[in-house]
């Protein structure tokens, strides 16, 4: 299968940009038209002039002009050639005077006798250069036959206007347009007290207007992904830290409330949702009014889920007094997240929903210090994701874009990693990278992180109108580079910045019929590995991938990822010895995962963190003790003792006792121990002696699958062959006592025999 390439990124300092500056550098028109006399400026400002059009002059200082022009609305996004082209949006005087008779014109890069239009664009590179373009370089002149008036603006004020430019004007402007991508902007000329009105605009707004000509078949499979990700940080007692941030993240204009509004604004329109699922649990955390930790009974597997439990009851008075641990159930931050999840639920059923690792860890640096990490993080579950049943697409991908060789190797379950276009360099990937590939086995997709760059400006570049715009154009480029074959899908993950202001517009606006919108899960379709059908020319080679020194300095720090190892082993450890009738494991799994996240780079207490938390479970693992006798000596080759241990958790435990010594011994203790709360067990303890002497033994305290859990003791262990030394002694001194005996008595009876002969003999 051949690799499919999409455009050119950054040729800056290239052909392309040489071409593009070459117009843009065409600058003595817009000189001379800085000195035109009051005659000609009356005659521009109220279009009567014969060719109604002059060419907007850089200004000297820089972009700080005083008039700031937003384009909130354009329609339809591409140059129409039927039906006008509306445009409308703000202007808001940013300067410290009162600006008067303000006339707004629409700029084009294109019109009969234009001398400083820039070229039309045709490729992706050329799109990227005009986006860096300096906001006060010439690119077209204004159109002065439409226009709108604002007879004053005082500091501060912000005022509406709409440009409405008819079909008629455009077969003007464009008689003969070619396909590509052309400028399009807004000037404001106006006048205040030290400043009298001249040519040079006072204000400008400027984006991209493509236009793909009817005879040109074919669409391009576009794939809009919303982020709903950021740093989940805890306080020492378990409970979400940080509230006031969480606050501002979920308004309309936070980077959770802004692109969830954003995303459900899309109404019927496909959209995919990248999601951290750790993100979802903190918010249903805050919900439930962030309650600190607790080991807590496990839910009934026949009750209902706690996320489909409200937040409060209204008959009820509020929960969180002054006595209570938790936020008020009439808490803001309650209230907003509580909203914001069921605004959540509605749009991530339906819509296709992209996963992150939980806890969105920071793959990169977790390949050299925690390469276990990725696992941990892919298979830990999602309470909420569980609970609403949703199914979704295991991705991998990095805030932006980056990904090291190390950390896509950690990608062993078949998720796709989606790398940005700035990974795959020029020389590399002949000027293009694939859209999508393989790295063995693993589905790549490349997205379009200049598209999600969003406009040129000097408006806010990734406004939905700038950002859309991008959009079609990027469409637009890759459509006229397929040259009649299948184009090159493409996959644009939009800012954390995009809010519901004007998202309506953005959606409607990619109804166009050169562009196909589709969702993440049909493109990776695409991306998979086929098997016997030749997938080697697919595959990219990991170490031909740019990833620069920033990133890789920008990594959390080893302290942090060898924290959270210990955090996670400590945590299961506890979860063991708890047993399936607790339920805490998991949330101090989840708290030690988030805490290695891309969103904590640069945090230096995210280490601080997920130590306080392992002390915290160490100082529950410490309530469970163990306590030997101080020696003991066996009778013989063999035997028993016992030893205490004690549970002061307030709940049960199963503990196992292991025994270790040197191999003259062997020891063997009745496992598993259970203890319930708050209470004391005699444990006992065989011993089967092999070699005579004192043999040290160790008692440590495990969890049910052998991890330590702290807990100790040591005792000296003498062997019972000293007891039958002593008893072959005792017995050799009795014989030898015996034998003495004998041998006395015999003499004795020896003696008197003598004796009675002696007597007899002497009888007459």
């Amino acid at each position: 299968m051949v690799v499919r390439r999409s455009p050119l990124r950054s040729l800056a300092g290239g052909l392309t940009g040489l071409l593009l500056g070459a117009a843009v550098l065409a600058g003595p028109a817009a000189s001379a038209d800085d000195n035109a006399d009051d005659s000609a400026t009356a005659a521009y400002e109220g279009g009567h002039a014969t060719t109604p059009r002059v060419a907007a002059g850089p200004d000297d200082d820089g972009d700080d002009a005083p008039l700031a022009i937003t384009i909130d609305e354009l329609t339809p996004g591409g140059l129409p050639r039927s039906g006008p082209l509306v445009v409308s949006g703000t202007i808001t005087n940013v300067g410290l005077e009162t600006w008067e008779d303000v006339s707004l014109y629409p700029m084009f890069s294109s019109g009969p006798g234009c001398t400083i239009c820039a070229s039309v664009m045709t490729t992706s590179a050329e799109l990227e250069v005009a986006a860096d373009l300096d906001a006060e370089a010439p690119v077209g002149e204004r159109y002065t036959a439409v226009q709108s008036q604002v007879s004053a603006l005082v500091p501060g004020q912000v005022a509406s206007y709409t440009l409405r430019i008819p079909q008629a004007a455009l077969r003007v402007l464009f008689p003969a347009p070619t396909a590509g991508v052309y400028w399009f902007g807004v000037h404001a000329l106006g006048a205040s007290q030290s400043t009298p009105r001249d040519l040079i605009a006072d204000g400008r707004a400027r984006t991209f207007l493509p236009y793909i000509p009817g005879n040109v078949d074919g669409t391009v499979e576009t794939a809009v992904v919303v982020p709903l990700r950021g740093p989940v940080t805890h306080a020492s007692d378990g409970s979400l830290s940080r509230t006031a941030s969480w606050q501002e993240a979920l308004t309309l204009d936070g980077n959770l409330g802004g692109p969830l509004a954003f995303g459900a604004a899309s109404g019927i329109n496909p959209v995919t949702w990248l999601v951290d699922p750790a993100v979802l649990d903190a918010v249903r955390h805050l919900s439930l009014r962030n309650l600190p930790r607790d080991v807590a009974p496990a839910p009934d597997p026949e009750e209902p889920p706690a996320s489909e439990e409200p937040a409060g009851n209204e008959d009820e008075e509020p929960a969180g007094s002054e006595d209570e641990p938790g936020l008020p159930a009439d808490h803001p931050l309650v209230t907003a997240a509580t909203s914001w999840l069921l605004q959540a639920k509605t749009v991530l059923t339906i819509d296709t929903t992209a996963a992150l690792p939980y806890g969105d860890p920071d793959l990169s640096a977790a390949a050299h210090h925690l390469p276990s990490l990725y696992d941990t993080a892919r298979k830990h579950p999602s309470a909420e994701f569980d609970a609403w049943d949703v199914e979704p697409l295991p991705v991998v991908t990095g805030p932006d874009g980056f990904l090291s060789p190390g950390g896509i190797d950690t990608v062993d379950d078949g998720a796709a990693v989606l790398l940005g276009d700035q990974m795959f360099p020029t020389e590399t990937f002949s000027g293009r990278p694939p859209t999508d590939g393989l790295i063995g086995d693993r589905p790549v997709i490349v997205t379009a992180t200049t598209a999600a760059s969003g406009g040129p400006g000097p408006d806010p570049v990734t406004a939905p109108v700038a950002l859309r715009q991008r959009i079609l154009s990027e469409a637009a480029v890759r459509l006229l580079g397929a040259k009649g074959q299948a184009p090159e899908p493409l996959v644009v993950v939009v800012p954390d910045t995009v809010t519901a202001t004007d998202a309506a517009a953005f959606w409607t606006g990619l109804d166009v019929r050169w562009l196909d919108l589709t969702d993440l899960r049909q493109v990776v379709a695409t991306a998979q590995p086929t098997e016997g059908t030749g997938t080697d020319e697919r595959q990219i080679d990991a170490s031909t991938l740019t990833y620069p020194k920033s990133q890789a300095k920008a990594e959390l720090s080893s302290s942090v990822l060898v924290e959270a190892g210990q955090l996670v082993r400590a945590a299961r450890s506890l979860q063991a010895i708890l047993g399936d009738d607790y339920d805490i494991g998991d949330e101090l799994i989840a708290e030690a995962i988030a805490g290695t996240s891309y969103a904590l780079r640069g945090d230096r207490d995210a280490a601080v963190r997920l130590t306080r938390t392992r002390q915290w479970i160490e100082e529950q693992l410490g309530q469970v003790t163990i306590d030997a006798p101080n020696g003991v000596t066996l009778s013989g080759t063999s035997g028993g003792f016992s030893v205490s241990v004690r549970n002061a958790l307030p709940y049960p435990v199963t503990v196992n006792v292991d025994a270790r010594t040197d191999d003259g011994a062997r020891i063997g203790v009745a496992n598993p121990v259970r203890l319930a709360a708050r209470s004391r067990t005699s444990v006992p303890i065989t011993a089967d002696m092999t070699r005579t002497g004192v043999h040290n033994v160790t008692l440590r305290l495990t969890d049910p699958d052998g991890a330590a859990i702290g807990a100790d003791d040591a005792l000296p262990l003498r062997s019972g062959q000293v007891g039958v030394v002593i008893w072959i002694i005792m017995g050799t001194g009795a014989a030898i006592l015996f034998l003495a005996i004998g041998i006395r008595l015999a003499r004795r009876f020896r003696r008197r025999s003598e004796q009675d002969a002696e007597a007899v003999e002497a009888t007459p």
